[in-house]
């Protein structure tokens, strides 16, 4: 466990070795960007309760109908099992299945993923949403804020129980001169991918080679050649690629030519 103190807490570094045997560091999200991200999401579901009643409200509540009087108890008792599914089921279903993100996890800029940097997976979602009840005590999320502050991966109960982390995805949105000249070069030398080689790419996939491109400045040159070669042959046996040649001679200059094509259908917001 690495040593820590709690000045350095927005700083936090999580290392993860993929099952490719790489081993990848991705910057956990704080308790400042975990926060914002949960009061935009509940502003969300506020909003959506008052709609919801008001509607309910005017639609069931305010109209005199006889034949309504019967079956009021009845409505409200739907209304009620409706409100609750959708509050309960809101951070569940959204990290399930928009791959660890909420509304307000996506403007922040975090994602949450599993400890072995994959996607989070839907049991994994379930559990770190069912112990939400457990981090909420005694109320706003005091004990899963203090656990998450002293913990040297920002992790609350429902990630320590689920084996998930929460993780900053604004290091991957950012572009340094030297990484836009990149881009600029790699841009006019496009792989030839068809259809087929780009649906073999995966979340996974997508995930591994952004965050080397992205890490790849503060490695040495000996480690950046070593990763980019491990990680550029898992992509030649996936892509099926033929030219091997130029891709053990080059294979950083080959993923980052793979990383500049494939951007827009796998930044945030896009392919999921």
């Amino acid at each position: 466990m690495n040593e820590w103190t709690p000045s350095q807490q927005a700083d936090r570094e999580a290392s993860v070795v993929t099952p490719e045997h790489v081993q990848l560091r991705f910057q956990t999200a704080g308790l400042g960007s975990r926060a914002a991200a949960q009061l935009i999401d509940t502003g969300i579901l506020l909003l959506v309760n008052i709609t919801v009643f008001v509607l309910f409200s005017i639609v069931v509540l305010d109209r005199n109908e006889f034949w309504l009087e019967d079956m009021k108890d009845f409505a409200i008792a739907l209304l009620l099992l409706f409100l609750f599914i959708l509050n309960a089921g809101y951070f569940f279903f959204l990290e399930a299945f928009w791959t660890g993100q909420t509304v307000g996890k996506r403007l922040m800029k975090i994602r949450v993923i599993r400890d072995n940097g994959q996607p989070i997976t839907f049991l994994s979602a379930a559990i770190r949403n069912l112990f939400r009840l457990i981090d909420a005590i005694p109320s706003g999320y005091f004990l899963g804020a203090l656990v998450s502050f002293f913990h040297p991966q920002d992790k609350r109960i429902g990630d320590l129980v689920a084996g998930t982390l929460v993780v900053s995805e604004n290091e991957q949105g950012k572009m340094s001169r030297k990484q836009r000249a990149m881009q600029s070069q790699a841009m006019g030398i496009l792989l030839p991918l068809d259809d087929r080689q780009r649906q073999a790419i995966t979340r996974e996939d997508w995930q591994l080679l952004s965050t080397f491109i992205a890490r790849q400045d503060s490695l040495s040159r000996e480690k950046k050649r070593e990763l980019a070669g491990q990680i550029a042959a898992r992509f030649v046996q996936k892509l099926e690629w033929t030219d091997h040649h130029s891709v053990e001679k080059e294979p950083a200059a080959f993923l980052q030519r793979l990383y500049w094509q494939l951007q827009k259908e796998w930044q945030l917001g896009g392919k999921s």
